[in-house]
């Protein structure tokens, strides 16, 4: 069925600089009801939503924890030091002591709740994992997309294209192209004029848990829904006598 959806938003004030927390009046039509909301907003930040889990270091191989910094004039050479914590509790160079060879140093990740830490995988490429539905793709921040085409194998992308609008799946990759890894979820994308294309995008976190970002709780909801429109049917009274 075609529904006529208009989804508009209005006087976003920031209520502070310092946080991304903002006032926002939200407004939604549709064919059976239209309403006016007044909500906050708040931007997810897939950096850091992953600081909070995981957390990239520089480590040498004798599992000393190691920050780089540029010693001498200008531009300065590139160096790894121990690691010290400043009183903020940055992790800042300690030059107090000896350098570490740069072929002694590796970049790791470090898995925050069980301490367990690997050599991050700087692999560059794009691997195929599996199908999926396409409602999957919602439960993920995408980060970035990119636009897959080809002119020499374009009859070879159409039948992707036909496979995935036909079965509503979308394919699901491994890819890294600068060093960092994401998932890829490539879908179709029909275009006016007879033209189509095969969009990837990349997710690097999942956010349908609560701990991501504030949430609304569905009871809660439903509860103030019965509420409202049972005061909307008993109607309205004046405690006054008639003229």
């Amino acid at each position: 069925m075609d529904k006529k959806i208009e989804l508009s938003v209005e006087g976003i004030l920031a209520t502070n600089k310092k946080t991304t927390t903002k006032d926002l009046h939200l407004i939604f039509k549709c064919d059976k009801f239209e309403t006016e909301i007044t909500t906050k907003s708040h931007r997810l930040d897939g950096k850091k939503i992953l600081s909070s889990k995981y957390e990239e270091m520089y480590q040498s191989i004798q599992g000393t924890r190691c920050v780089g910094k540029k010693i001498g004039y200008v531009n300065g050479e590139l160096q790894y030091f121990p690691a010290i914590q400043d009183a903020k509790g940055k992790w800042v160079a300690d030059t107090e002591q000896q350098s570490i060879p740069k072929d002694q140093v590796s970049k790791v990740i470090m898995d925050l709740s069980s301490g367990m830490v690997a050599k991050k995988d700087t692999n560059r490429g794009i691997w195929f994992s599996k199908l999926v539905a396409h409602e999957v793709m919602n439960n993920w921040l995408i980060e970035e997309t990119y636009n897959i085409f080809s002119t020499e194998n374009s009859d070879s992308c159409l039948r992707i294209y036909d496979y995935l609008m036909e079965t509503k799946q979308i394919g699901v990759y491994r890819f890294n192209p600068y060093g960092t890894t994401y998932n890829g979820f490539m879908f179709p994308q029909r275009v006016n004029g007879g033209h189509f294309r095969l969009l990837l995008s990349l997710a690097r976190t999942r956010i349908d848990k609560p701990e991501v970002a504030p949430t609304m709780v569905i009871a809660n909801a439903q509860v103030r829904a019965k509420e409202r429109e049972r005061l909307d049917k008993i109607g309205i009274m004046s405690a006054i006598e008639e003229v």
